[in-house]
C-alpha cells in the first residue's frame, strides 16, 4: 500500500463524501484492527477509541484497543468498551492481516509505544484533527479546522452509511464535549451543535454525560489542586504560571488524570490571556500544557512548536529534559522574551 494523504482543510469541505469514503473502505477491507490514541489520553482520544472499537465490534472484526498509559482515567471508564484497553509499551507491526489505526494523534510518537515506523510497509490508518499532524501513515485522514478526533469519526461514519447505536453517539458526544470545553472553546463551530443535536436525538443523555465525566473529584483531586493556584506566578500581567512537583502527586495521593481541567482553569484568571501548566511525573519526565485566547501575543500552538512541542492554536503541550526547576526557568524566561519581541514588533 503506498502512502495517501486525505487531508480536509476547509470548512467548507467538512463532508467531502470521497475522501470520507476512502477512509471507510480502508476500514471496511481489514478484518483485524489494533487501535492506538496518544498516552495519557483525554476525552476526545478515550471517545474516538471507544467509538470506532465498537463500530468495528458491530462490523464483526477483531479489534484491539492498546495504549502506553498504565489505565485509562476513571472519568471515562463508563465508555463503551473501555474495559477492553491493554496497556502497552512496545509492538511489533508485522502482522500484513492488520491495520493499526491511530486517533488524535498528531505524530505516532505520541502513542507512546515502541515499533512503529513510517519508514516500514505498515497498514497504518491516522485520523486526526490537530492542525501540526505529521501525516505519518499510509492512509492520513486528517482536518485541522475539526472541532475533534470524535467529530472526524462522526463525519467518517456517516459517510460509510454505518449505524450509530446511542453507545457509541454517547462515546462521540464526550470527545466533541470535552475537546470543546463544553462548547464554549474557539474550535466550536456551526457543524459541532449539529453533530451535538444529531448524537442527542440517538439517546445522549447530556446532564448524565456530564456528570460521569465532571463529577469524579476526589478529596486528593483538591488537594492537587491547591498546590498548583498557591504556586500561580503572574508574568507581565498576562500570563499565568503555575507547576506540580512528583512530590506533590506522591504526598496528595492524586494521579496524573486529576490534572484534567487545571490549565483551562488558570485561564479563567482575570486579564490572563496564556496559561502555563508545567508537571514533574514520578518517573521524572516533565511536560506543560499550554492555553492561549484571544488578546494573547502568540498562541499556545506556536510557542509550544517553539519548544519542540505540539498542539492546537489554543491548547498545546510540550515535553523536557532536565531538572523540574531548570524547566520552570526555561519556559518563564521564554515566554517573557517572546512577548517583549512581540512587542517591539508591534511598536
Amino acid at each position: 500500500m503506498t502512502q495517501e494523504i486525505i487531508t480536509l482543510k476547509k470548512m467548507t469541505n467538512l463532508f467531502n463524501q470521497d475522501n470520507l469514503l476512502s477512509a471507510s473502505e480502508i476500514l471496511k477491507k481489514f478484518q483485524n484492527w489494533v487501535i492506538f490514541a496518544h498516552k495519557k489520553i483525554d476525552g476526545d482520544a478515550a471517545g474516538s477509541v471507544s467509538a470506532l472499537f465498537t463500530i468495528g465490534q458491530n462490523l464483526g472484526k477483531k479489534v484491539t484497543w492498546l495504549g502506553a498509559d498504565k489505565d485509562l482515567p476513571i472519568s471515562y471508564k463508563f465508555l463503551a468498551n473501555s474495559d477492553k484497553f491493554i496497556s502497552c509499551e512496545s509492538l511489533n507491526f508485522n502482522e500484513p492481516e492488520t491495520l493499526y489505526i491511530f486517533l488524535d494523534c498528531s505524530n505516532y510518537e505520541r502513542a507512546g509505544i515502541e515499533g512503529f515506523s513510517r519508514d516500514k510497509n505498515i497498514n497504518s490508518l491516522n485520523i486526526d484533527h490537530h492542525e501540526d499532524n505529521t501525516l505519518f501513515a499510509q492512509i492520513n485522514c486528517v482536518d485541522g479546522q475539526a472541532s475533534s478526533t470524535c467529530e472526524m469519526l462522526y463525519r467518517l461514519f456517516k459517510a460509510g452509511n454505518w449505524q450509530i447505536t446511542r453507545e457509541i453517539a454517547e462515546s462521540l458526544y464526550t470527545g466533541l464535549c470535552t475537546d470543546t470545553g463544553g462548547f464554549i472553546f474557539s474550535n466550536t463551530h456551526s457543524e459541532s451543535h449539529l453533530m451535538a443535536a444529531d448524537l442527542l436525538s440517538l439517546g445522549v443523555d447530556p446532564s448524565r454525560i456530564n456528570n460521569l465525566i465532571m463529577k469524579n473529584k476526589t478529596p486528593e483531586n483538591f488537594k492537587l489542586w491547591a498546590r498548583a493556584f498557591e504556586r500561580v506566578k503572574i508574568l507581565d500581567k498576562i500570563f499565568a504560571v503555575s507547576y506540580l512537583s512528583a512530590n506533590d502527586f506522591t504526598e496528595t495521593g492524586a494521579e496524573f488524570s486529576d490534572t484534567t481541567g487545571l490549565p483551562a482553569a488558570l485561564m479563567t484568571l482575570r486579564d490572563i490571556k496564556f496559561a502555563v501548566m508545567i508537571y514533574e511525573y514520578t518517573n521524572k519526565e516533565i511536560s506543560a500544557s499550554f492555553r492561549s485566547c484571544e488578546g494573547s501575543p502568540f498562541c499556545a500552538g506556536e510557542f509550544a512548536r517553539l519548544l519542540g512541542g505540539g498542539g492546537h492554536e489554543r491548547a498545546a503541550g510540550a515535553s523536557f529534559d532536565g531538572s523540574l526547576n531548570e524547566v520552570i526557568d526555561k519556559i518563564e524566561n521564554f515566554l517573557t522574551s517572546k512577548y517583549h519581541e512581540c512587542s517591539c514588533i508591534n511598536k
